[in-house]
């Protein structure tokens, strides 16, 4: 008797209309949970839709730039400093030797070739200080051969090969050449020769390919990149050889080009538009999905 009946909210509860609330003093152990709890509420604020996009953006970016995983310089051209060259005004044929340990092997041969001139036109190539280049003029049809390896003729005695390169290539999965300038369709061909066949008792000495390209606009640049076919039956475990052929394409006469550079590369492929699409519903739903779990001002949580 006399005695108040016990509250369901005392005892350290707190009435609030019909929902109890725990009051917890700051002094008590459960505090350092409590910041806890507020520190984990700040880093989800942090980490807002707006952040998480920019970084799938980000992602998607740098996967879509065409990343190079590893990249081996067969020949820059630097060598010689003064550019050697070479002029036809009819139909001829020449090789030409550069030593340099700038480039693969130590050993640059080129042979250019003029095998149509009709009009007694200027057949032109010029190579050192950064680039190999060609100028033709009307009616002038040549190819361009750059060798590396045992390709080479170091003495300019037919009979006589190169040094054998020894080159692992199997890091690699494409050539690269970058040109500054060309001025139409050209046909590129890259013949690999290994001397250790895989099969001795069917030796295949020989693994190659080609493409047609050509440039958005005349004399514009252009990067090719030309993925080479990793045959079982060719050894890449030890490419001795490399020759770059670049020709003329589909007839033309007159044609011009200047090559940077000239690089094997580990080509990482491109995601797909698929890919990009998927990855950008991702984030919508994603920020779709915060948006409705994000209680409105005012918003009583009920126990």
């Amino acid at each position: 008797m006399g005695r108040a009946l016990s509250s369901p909210c005392n005892a350290g509860l707190r009435a609030t209309g019909r929902t109890c609330l725990l009051e917890m003093p700051m002094n008590t152990p459960s505090a350092p949970h409590h910041r806890q709890g507020r520190r984990l509420r700040a880093w989800r604020e942090l980490i807002s839709p707006a952040t998480f996009a920019l970084a799938v953006l980000a992602f998607t970016l740098l996967a879509s730039s065409g990343v190079r995983a590893s990249t081996l310089l067969v020949d820059g051209f630097e060598a010689p400093s003064t550019p050697v060259s070479n002029v036809f005004t009819s139909v001829n044929e020449t090789t030409l030797n550069q030593f340099s340990p700038s480039v693969l092997g130590g050993v640059r041969g080129l042979y250019h070739h003029t095998y149509t001139n009709p009009l007694g036109s200027v057949a032109a190539l010029a190579a050192g200080n950064g680039v190999l280049s060609t100028s033709n003029g009307v009616g002038v049809q040549t190819e361009v051969l750059a060798m590396y390896g045992a390709f080479t003729r170091p003495t300019l005695d037919p009979q006589v090969g190169g040094p054998l390169l020894r080159l692992n290539a199997t890091p690699y999965n494409a050539f690269q050449l970058d040109f500054t300038g060309m001025s139409s369709a050209m046909n590129i061909n890259i013949v690999l020769y290994t001397s250790a066949p895989v099969d001795p008792a069917a030796p295949l000495y020989y693994s190659s390919v080609g493409v047609n390209v050509a440039p958005p606009a005349s004399g514009a640049p252009l990067q090719v990149v030309m993925p080479f076919r990793n045959d079982p039956n060719f050894n890449f475990g030890q490419v001795d050889g490399i020759a770059l052929v670049i020709d003329r394409a589909n007839g033309a006469t007159g044609v011009a080009w200047t090559l940077d550079s000239f690089s094997l590369v580990s080509a990482v492929p491109e995601p797909s538009p698929a890919a990009l699409w998927l990855a950008g519903g991702a984030v919508l739903a994603w920020m779709g999905r915060r948006q409705r779990a994000r209680p409105g001002p005012g918003t009583a949580v009920q126990p």
